[in-house]
């Protein structure tokens, strides 16, 4: 059975369309906006926290892994930017599988993310 750390942690609540105010991230700024940065993914639980090393590791840790039917509340693995999207890849959790994201800049600190199979949501820059 294919598990997704994501309902629980990525694919919180769905967000609308884009409003025209949103200013799509792409290339260069995309990878600033999260290179070295630990971005706060907004769940119906709480915010989780995922941290974009400059150097391209990522690194996340919750119990919420737990209720999702991971094996553990911590993991890391590789983040790029590719066409446009950021791509993400955990050594463990979703089945280690690749996923890519558009994201939506709301504001100065905050986002809406759009992952590739259609789920959606919110995620504070810190």
């Amino acid at each position: 059975m294919q598990r997704f750390v994501l309902p629980i942690l990525l694919a919180a609540l769905p967000v609308a369309a884009a409003d025209a105010g949103e200013e799509a991230l792409i290339g260069p700024a995309l990878h600033s906006a999260v290179s070295g940065k630990t971005v706060y993914i907004s769940t119906p639980m709480g915010e989780v926290p995922i941290r974009y090393a400059a150097n391209g590791q990522v690194s996340g840790r919750t119990e919420l892994a737990l209720l999702d039917g991971e094996t553990t509340t911590k993991d890391s693995g590789r983040w790029w930017v590719a066409d446009s999207k950021l791509c993400i890849r955990w050594n463990r959790w979703m089945s280690g599988e690749t996923h890519c994201f558009t994201m939506k800049r709301v504001s100065p600190t905050e986002v809406h993310w759009r992952r590739d199979d259609g789920k959606s949501g919110r995620a504070r820059l810190g």
